[in-house]
């Protein structure tokens, strides 16, 4: 799934919540009107205490799509990280294409992941960085 694509579903769940979270309010500004006109008719009060259950069930699930999105986006990024990281050569730094073997400018095999490379969030160091500049996790030699 391409970055665009997660933004646009993530956009799109945080529309729909938003009007999930406006739908709430008026139901609640309903209740109250309702509540002051007419105490004693249970019946209405607890319909819109359903419709307010309703409505927060729904907004509980975008929650759980949205934090799920994210997590997909972000190993997403690790992963193009990570390829980008295997195709670049380790001692001249040129980026290769997916398939090569071998350093196309200098010989060198690929598929080694370099000492800058982290391999907890996928981020790309300098060489003098003895700690992921993103995350903070140690950078091992390899």
């Amino acid at each position: 799934m391409s970055d665009q694509q997660f933004d646009e579903k993530l956009a799109a769940i945080t529309n729909e919540m938003s009007a999930l979270k406006e739908q709430r309010s008026g139901i609640i500004m309903e209740i109250g009107e309702k509540a002051l006109a007419e105490l004693s008719d249970a019946k209405e009060l607890k319909d819109l205490k359903a419709k307010i259950d309703e409505v927060d069930e729904k907004t509980d699930s975008l929650i759980k799509q949205e934090k799920k999105l994210q997590a997909e986006k972000l190993q997403a990024e690790k992963a193009e990280k990570e390829s980008i990281a295997m195709r670049t050569c380790i001692k001249c730094k040129a980026l290769n294409p997916d398939d090569a073997r071998f350093c196309e400018e200098c010989g060198q095999e690929l598929g080694i992941l370099p000492r800058e490379y982290c391999k907890n969030c996928g981020t790309m160091n300098s060489s003098d960085l003895k700690f992921c500049g993103e995350c903070g996790t140690k950078l091992e030699d390899a």
